[in-house]
């Protein structure tokens, strides 16, 4: 799988996003390079992070920064973050990107062109790289292993890290009709998890440059988009999970509580 933390360090994006959006970002990426300087090894590029967002806002429950630091990070952000001030940009970048891609789930569109849709920060870092000088590409890519992440595939990988992490949040409701649309739904976003080994055809970082994203990558981030909005709507739907009633009522069958080992009947019931 992806190792989020090796995806090629640049800030170049999408020139979709709007000059608020980028700004959020870059005020998230500051803080993730200054964390990076300090723990190179753990710390995720912005688009895993950004997957593990977007999967908070599509989980059925509120789940708040003491939760999902650790996840972030691997460690609790206290320890993460030089200082209190520099946690705090942070939060509050999460907390506009948070509001943006809410902004844009809560939307009714009919078309990802539309500029109120879900548009995730994801990189054609392939594209990006071939249309770099050799000697640039291998300045960008020097302790790199393996080939550049497929488009979009951190992205879905911190997705499905987070449904992962908070499994019993997302586990498959009773409603069998329910639970497929949220079985095909994460079957969307898991194909993006895996490579593109398709034939490449466009170059999403310059119309002009080598091809790098393959026809069928591209028609799998449409269809992970449209499964995003389709488990924001299911969250919605379900609401929090609410653990089942426990009678505190002994069974006459059921083994005595005072450990005798005996049927509850044949002992203290009898």
């Amino acid at each position: 799988m992806t190792d989020p933390t090796s995806t090629p360090s640049d800030d170049t994006r999408s020139d979709e996003l709007d000059d608020v959006t980028n700004a959020t970002l870059d005020t998230l990426e500051d803080v993730l390079d200054a964390v990076r300087e300090r723990y190179p090894d753990t710390t995720p590029q912005w688009e895993f992070c950004e997957g593990v967002l977007t999967a908070l806002l599509c989980t059925r429950r509120a789940i708040g920064a003491s939760e999902w630091l650790p996840l972030i990070f691997g460690r609790d952000g206290a320890d993460v973050f030089a200082s209190p001030a520099e946690r705090t940009q942070f939060t509050m970048g999460w907390m506009a990107r948070e509001a943006q891609l809410r902004a844009a789930l809560n939307a009714e569109v009919d078309s990802l062109d539309d500029e109120r849709a879900l548009s995730p920060a994801v990189m054609d870092w392939r594209g990006l790289l071939a249309c770099l000088p050799e000697a640039d590409r291998a300045e960008v890519t020097q302790g790199q292993n393996g080939p550049p992440p497929a488009l979009a595939q951190v992205w879905a990988v911190g997705f499905l890290a987070a449904v992962d992490h908070w499994a019993d949040d997302w586990a498959p409701p009773r409603d069998d009709e329910i639970a497929g649309m949220l079985q095909d739904a994460l079957a969307c976003i898991e194909e993006l998890a895996e490579d593109d080994t398709g034939q490449p055809v466009m170059n999403l970082h310059d119309e002009s440059g080598p091809p790098s994203v393959s026809q069928a990558r591209f028609d799998a981030l449409g269809e992970a988009l449209w499964a995003v909005y389709d488990l924001h709507d299911i969250a919605r739907s379900l609401g929090p999970r609410i653990a089942p009633a426990q009678s505190s009522k002994v069974g006459r069958n059921d083994a005595c509580p005072c450990g005798s080992g005996k049927k509850y009947k044949k002992c203290c019931g009898g």
